[in-house]
């Protein structure tokens, strides 16, 4: 690890001997004080000089300049002209001025100047860009990012409004779960990269590589209408403002997990770096279908058995600290009007934990303890992640190339303990070994353009394509009862290897047209597109049993695994695998989405806004198993036509103040394995999961109304409500009566309503100087909903109604960012609460409670200092300092938190306090 730091910063000092350092810059984005949309064709002039610019498709310009304070002149037809004095340009550093223009008051007067300062230019953009946004939105800048623990995007979603994490890694916005959520990159869908449900899992993506991330709350014409809670959009950057070369590393420790004693199974020699080494790939040779594995006899079977590593060894070890490296390159350069600009990056991060976990089963109908469970886990994780982007601007036109590579891999280690005594110390009976690999990676290129046209013309366009890959090789799960393997069972009870893989290759293609409905005006435009979208899947479930020949010894059943399933007991006399796969456990699926639009952009009155239109989604799923033989193999093809109309209405009350009220229609569509027929074995639940290909798609009602003030520069006060109808959600059930296994349904009518509080205030008022970069922040939000129980008429332990599954009845998000009068030290405090949520359905007619997720009280903190004329930066992170425990329990009281000693504790563990310690250079 330290010989590739050292080739890092080789090469980036070497790359900074090269670079040409300008004088100083003045960049910035030209904005319509009305729309918000970008003015092209603007003329910058530098007062007193001969040195001008013109704004791109984009609206931004760029001055190389000598240090010196100047006077900027925007000339633009229709317009009235400003003039920007005061601003200040630095050697080596761009100076940031966005502009906003207005129309004139009256067409007849004459020209007229208007006259502003370099700092009241700078804070009248902040309030136009917030002001403008079509649809209710809440969002995080890079800014924000930087100064926040969160080492991916997962995590740093959580510190936005109405939102919360699930799992570490799933977004629930407004209480919606990831099903009632959408992702975009770069405007581009995002595939799902979990096989069992919708989600984008966003911990894939790291922190460093984002620009901005925004979540739309309400649904326009030209965004994607399968949504209710929100659509998350990120975006990365094109074009820097200066040349640069940035090299970071750092180091981390988990204070219940680093330099202890942790059990783990094999690692192959290139897990650190996101690759397997093959170790656990299905060994060549091994027949393609159960048929043909379970019909090999004699010499050809042992050798078939012993063509299997043996790679059941379980070794103690010592958890290493986790490791961080990013390297970050990037530039703009001009040619006259063309400028091409590019970022590179490549980042590595790894981590190591142990997780000490309790669960508890109970029989509630005869009120009695059933089993305990000690879970002991180690959970080794490598990120890889690459992004490559470039862009090129001439006049009017930019064309960009946008590209993302993610790898994760996580090498999961889990010794269970089962006792059915009701106290400690409890006399274990059985165990349990599970040892898995999971990899992901995603692939997506995005070829767009943009072309403004002239007279308020534009078109836009993009095509891509998306790889996401989640493999499962060689699952091993080994069952112990009385110290004995269970053998001769179906892998779900017995001892198995497994191997799942899910591929899907995704083809993108959209275009749009804006322009003007009256000559001259923007204050009607028409936007019209279309978007199209292939997806194409592979997946594969194939589970193998260990089965005993006759006169097999008991006794060496006792064995560990590792000696068990030694070549020296496998064979056709001795054990052997058993090839279980079903004839739905491989298959087929694809989706084609087809969708048009129109949208209005209208200023009915200088004050009130209507942004209107129509979008038509076409969406045909299919998906065939390998083979329809046997029963509960089903063949899925259903097409789904939806009209989707929506209204957002948007009056300036003041011009810092907004009143917004929105109306839409949207859907939930099924996820390919979720009308999967064949059943994939959680072992963290002792479950299966089985698909119901009779899944329909939700459509939702949405009704938002938000009262929205800018006070000052990156300033907010905003209180929302809002209302939404499901028709047939989607629900996870229990599938049957005598276990845990669960499946997917449609349930009747839900519905959902809330409120929610944002405020972000700067601090100058009470600290003077050290206020002017420093802030107090907070977000909260109160949801109800009510989906009705779909057993209530057999008997209602869990209510005739109930929350609608991972919905919390509150969301607390708070902090403080204090950054002194040079913006060169800074210390930050995040805060982050959720309401009880239900985690795993209950089912009346089996008397299993509903199971809830206890809140915790998550603490962070930030303390950073830049160094070497801020070309340095060195930032001490502490996560979850609180270590509250992460707790499932079932309700027994009529309380809606938990109640420790009443409550039935289902699962606990902790996390674990986080230090980490970074230090990164940049060369310009």
């Amino acid at each position: 690890m330290s010989a590739l730091l050292c080739v890092c910063l080789l090469l980036s000092s070497f790359l900074s001997a090269f670079a040409v350092i300008d004088n100083g810059k003045v960049t910035g984005k030209v904005t319509d004080q009305k729309t918000g949309e970008a003015l092209i064709g603007v003329t910058v002039i530098v007062q007193g000089t001969s040195t001008g610019a013109v704004t791109d498709v984009e609206g931004r310009y760029t001055l190389n300049l000598a240090p010196g304070t100047y006077t900027l002149e925007f000339k633009y037809m229709g317009y009235q002209t400003k003039a920007v004095s005061e601003v200040v340009v630095k050697p080596g550093a761009p100076t940031q001025l966005p502009v906003i223009m207005d129309e004139p008051k009256s067409k007849d007067l004459k020209e007229v100047v208007i006259r502003g300062s370099f700092k009241q230019e700078t804070i009248n953009a902040l309030y136009t860009a917030q002001k403008n946004n079509v649809a209710v939105s809440s969002g995080i800048s890079a800014e924000q990012i930087k100064a926040s623990p969160d080492k991916n995007t997962g995590e740093v979603l959580k510190r936005v409004s109405g939102a919360s994490i699930q799992d570490n890694k799933f977004v629930v916005v407004r209480g919606l779960t990831d099903r009632y959520n959408n992702a975009t990159m770069n405007n581009v869908l995002l595939p799902s990269t979990e096989p069992d449900r919708k989600s984008f899992s966003f911990d894939i993506i790291p922190s460093g590589l984002i620009d901005n991330m925004v979540i739309n709350k309400t649904a326009t014409p030209d965004k994607p209408g399968d949504f209710a809670g929100g659509l998350i959009q990120v975006s990365t950057k094109d074009f820097p403002d200066e040349k640069f070369v940035t090299a970071s590393v750092g180091m981390s420790v988990n204070t219940l997990s680093t330099f202890k004693d942790a059990k783990s199974g094999m690692r192959g020699s290139t897990d650190y770096w996101t690759f397997d080494n093959g170790s656990r790939k299905l060994p060549s040779g091994v027949p393609a279908t159960a048929e043909d594995f379970n019909n090999v006899s004699g010499k050809a079977q042992d050798d078939l058995n012993r063509s299997f590593k043996n790679n059941w060894k379980i070794s103690k070890t010592t958890v290493a600290p986790g490791t961080s490296l990013q390297l970050t390159a990037g530039n703009t350069k001009y040619y006259g009007e063309r400028k091409l600009g590019y970022v590179f990056s490549l980042t590595h991060s790894h981590s190591e934990r142990n997780e000490f976990a309790e669960r508890n089963d109970f029989d509630i109908d005869n009120k009695v303890y059933k089993r305990h469970n000690i879970d002991t886990s180690n959970k080794y994780s490598s990120a890889l992640g690459a992004v490559a982007n470039f862009a090129y601007s001439y006049k009017n036109n930019k064309i960009s190339f946008k590209n993302i590579y993610n790898r994760i891999l996580d090498n999961n280690t889990v010794l269970r303990q089962v006792a059915t005594d009701p106290n400690p110390p409890f006399h274990y009976l059985s165990q349990s070994y599970l040892l898995n690999l999971v990899q992901r990676y995603i692939l997506s290129s995005t070829l767009q353009g943009e072309h403004g046209l002239g007279n308020n013309r534009r078109i836009e366009w993009m095509v891509n394509y998306s790889n996401t890959n989640r493999q499962e090789p060689d699952i091993r799960i080994s069952n112990y009862t009385d110290s004995h393997a269970i053998i001769n069972q179906p892998v779900n009870g017995g001892s198995s290897r497994g191997y799942f893989k899910v591929n899907d290759n995704i083809f993108n293609g959209g275009a749009s047209y804006q322009f003007p409905l009256v000559k001259d005006s923007k204050d009607h435009s028409l936007k019209i597109g279309g978007f199209e979208q292939y997806r194409k899947r592979f997946s594969s479930y194939r589970p193998l049993s260990y089965q005993s020949a006759p006169g097999f010894p008991y006794d060496k059943l006792t064995a560990s695994p590792y000696e068990l399933f030694s070549n020296e007991n496998l064979g056709s006399n001795g054990i052997y695998l058993l090839d279980n796969t079903s004839p739905s456990g491989i298959y087929d699926a694809s989706s084609n989405l087809t969708a048009g639009y129109f949208m209005f952009d209208n200023f009915i009155t200088k004050k009130l806004r209507v942004i209107w239109g129509l979008r038509y989604e076409s969406y045909r799923q299919q998906l065939k198993p390998k083979t329809n033989v046997g029963s509960g193999s089903y063949t899925t093809d259903t097409t789904y036509s939806s009209f989707l109309p929506s209204a957002n209405f948007v009056y300036a009350l003041t011009d810092k103040t907004n009143l917004r009220l929105s109306y839409s229609n949207t859907v939930a569509r099924p996820e390919f394995r979720e009308i999967a027929s064949f059943s994939f074995f959680d072992f963290q639940n002792t479950a299966a999961v089985f698909g119901n290909p009779k899944l329909k798609q939700t459509r939702i009602s949405n009704i938002d109304l938000r009262y929205e003030l800018y006070p000052g520069a990156g300033e907010t006060f905003a209180v929302a409500v809002f209302y939404k109808k499901f028709k047939n959600p989607i629900s996870e059930s229990w599938y049957s009566l005598d276990n845990n296994d669960r499946t997917y349904i449609n349930l009747d009518d839900a519905n959902t309503f809330g409120a929610e509080l944002e405020v972000r205030k700067n601090l100058e008022f009470a600290m003077g100087n050290w206020g002017k970069n420093s802030y107090v922040f907070a977000n909260g939000a109160y949801i109800h909903s009510s989906i009705k129980n779909p057993n209530q008429t057999v008997r209602n332990i869990n209510g005739e109604t109930r929350r609608m599954p991972g919905q919390s009845p509150y969301l607390i998000n708070a902090g403080l960012q204090i950054n002194n009068p040079n913006n060169d030290m800074g210390v930050t405090v995040l805060y982050n609460r959720i309401g009880p949520r239900i985690n795993i359905v209950g089912d009346d007619s089996s008397n299993k409670l509903d199971i809830f997720e206890n809140s915790r009280n998550l603490l962070d903190l930030q303390l950073s200092k830049r160094l070497f004329k801020k070309n340095a930066e060195i930032k001490l992170n502490i996560s979850d300092i609180l270590n509250n425990p992460y707790v499932l329990y079932q309700n027994k009281d009529n309380k809606k938190s938990y109640s420790k000693g009443t409550d039935y504790l289902f699962y606990t563990y902790k996390y674990g306090t986080n230090f980490s310690l970074s230090f990164s250079y940049t060369f310009h």
